[in-house]
């Protein structure tokens, strides 16, 4: 609800400072006082568009600043419009955008007259209030949850699909590299063993020739080192016994003769296993080729070709585990389709059982508005649309998360007129009206805390005025409601009465406005019925009309 309103340099209005209390609140005055001015203001903080000429002559800049409360939250909201139209909007002291300002107050104000800023007039609003009228939010919760997860999934599909797409080409590079190195048999120690192996083949001949050739000077050729000593041993043991000195250097030669036989015989063993292989050594340089090969292509070491291998590894498990989770989101995304698809066929099958009943609701309601002859319509319709996310036999529509139908009001207010849209009706004062006889009925499940009708009493009177009234009267129950009227049926109604007039000052014309209660109210209310001159059948009459709002205020209902 608006609990103050402050308004500077608003057109006639110089400076006036409003507040505004739950349940009806009226606004009677003279023509040209600044009513309207008054419900334009609310209509800026509201985020209706701003022009330079709104400012009063001879001022800078018009402010408008109110006070929204909702529940226990808070809003202070300014607006300054300079001349040329520039604004600056402050939101509880803070710089915003007017499209900032517009969603905050979506579902705070709704003004209905000659304003842009009524919900019913954007058709978006429409398919809500059928939803909210039919029962069906909590269906449609479920299906909003469906298309969040559709949309989530057809956009991780989207991304997988392209990534597994771009990385295809390199996953079959990487295919043949594992191949590659797993057909190459890498082992850490193989090349040092190759290599060496390698060295002693390639020198096996010479090696083999110099290993037999010592064992044979040692032991086995005559003339052999052991057959030397042998007998420099026996020529030395015939004067071993003329000294001790003699008999150890006998000893040595005899130990020099066994180390000679062993000698002679660990290098007659060692060289028959020296035999030169041709095709081994073959073999050997060929494996130690491919392994060089696999070292100039891979890092230039075994180890870093195995590094490589286990990276391989791991990226074909990546791009193996993403292709797995591409084909489970396909899987999902066929299972998230066919169930939005159902939801949305049934949501709009309830939906269509709904319009006829709501629509005769809200032409009966006008016809007691003083409308008998207007027709209302719920119209419903599915447009095909490529890339819709609702696809039902093979045909995509368009949707979101409200389903695939799309709704819209259409009215004709006069008898032979055609059924047009409802946000391009013309009359204010007609707007006014509709607009009341469909929040009527939809009041249950309207989320605006603040109504504002302007103009709502144009061409109405006597019944159908207080048949008007009621309805105000009806909707202010749950809501804050502010009107506009010059008739005294309506305005007896309201729970909070404000009048409005202008003065001359300093050959300057202003606006003011004053809380009017008891006596002064009563005779405000008759002014509305006999004009400037008030008489006491006119006090009489409205303290008539005043009656029932007493009664309701003395038994505490304030709406």
């Amino acid at each position: 609800m608006i609990k103050q309103l402050l308004v500077k340099n608003l057109a006639i209005i110089q400076e006036l400072e409003v507040t505004f209390s739950p349940g009806l609140n009226m606004i009677t005055g003279e023509t040209g006082s600044g009513k309207s001015i008054l419900i334009d203001a609310i209509g800026l903080l509201a985020g209706g568009r701003a022009t330079g000429d709104i400012i009063r002559t001879g001022e800078d800049a018009a402010v408008v600043e109110g006070e929204l409360v909702s529940g226990e939250d808070t809003w202070v909201i300014r607006r300054v419009v300079r001349a040329g139209g520039a604004s600056r909007i402050f939101v509880n002291e803070e710089p915003v955008r007017l499209s900032d300002l517009e969603a905050l107050t979506d579902s705070l104000v709704d003004l209905h007259g000659q304003h842009e800023h009524q919900s019913l007039l954007r058709v978006g609003t429409h398919i809500d209030f059928l939803d909210a009228y039919a029962g069906l939010l909590p269906d449609r919760e479920v299906l909003a949850h469906t298309y969040r997860r559709l949309i989530q999934v057809n956009e991780e599909l989207q991304r997988l699909a392209a990534q597994v797409e771009k990385e295809k080409e390199l996953h079959e590079l990487h295919q043949f590299q594992i191949k590659e190195l797993e057909e190459a048999g890498l082992s850490p120690d193989e090349e040092e063993g190759l290599a060496k192996e390698h060295r002693l083949l390639s020198q096996a001949e010479e090696l083999h020739r110099l290993l037999t050739h010592i064992e044979h000077r040692l032991q086995k050729d005559e003339g052999s080192v052991a057959g030397e000593l042998g007998g420099l041993l026996k020529q030395l043991d015939r004067f071993a016994h003329l000294s001790p000195e003699l008999g150890q250097l006998g000893e040595r030669l005899s130990s020099m003769k066994i180390e000679m036989g062993d000698l002679a015989y660990e290098a007659g063993r060692y060289g028959s296993t020296v035999n030169p292989d041709p095709k081994r050594l073959g073999e050997i340089e060929d494996r130690l080729g491919q392994l060089e090969a696999v070292k100039r292509k891979y890092g230039g070491t075994i180890d870093t070709a195995l590094k490589k291998l286990a990276w391989l590894r791991e990226a074909a498990g990546r791009y193996a585990a993403s292709d797995e989770r591409l084909s489970r989101l396909q899987e999902e995304q066929a299972r998230q389709q066919e169930a939005y698809a159902a939801q949305c066929q049934e949501l709009s099958h309830q939906r269509r059982s709904a319009r006829d009943k709501l629509a005769k609701e809200i032409r009966d309601t006008l016809a007691r508005l003083d409308m008998p002859g207007t027709r209302f319509e719920v119209r419903m319709e599915n447009l095909p649309a490529e890339g819709g996310a609702c696809i039902i036999s093979d045909l995509a529509y368009k949707s979101d998360d409200r389903g695939y139908d799309q709704v819209e009001f259409f009215i004709s207010p006069n008898p032979g007129e055609e059924l047009r849209p409802l946000a391009k009706i013309a009359s204010g004062g007609e707007i006014s009206r509709i607009m009341l006889g469909i929040k009527t009925v939809l009041a249950a499940y309207d989320p605006v805390g603040c109504l504002v009708f302007d103009e709502i009493d144009n061409g109405i009177s006597g019944s159908t005025a207080e048949t008007v009234g009621a309805a105000l009267k009806d909707l202010a129950r749950s809501r804050q409601v502010v009107c506009i009227t010059h008739l005294p049926q309506i305005a007896a109604r309201g729970d909070h009465h404000l009048s409005m007039d202008k003065f001359v000052q300093g050959g300057r014309t202003l606006s003011r406005v004053r809380v009017v209660a008891a006596e002064e109210r009563q005779r405000e209310i008759a002014r509305l019925l006999s004009g400037a001159e008030i008489t006491q059948a006119g006090l009489d009459q409205a303290a008539e009309l005043l009656a029932p709002s007493r009664s309701e205020q003395e038994a505490g209902v304030h709406g």
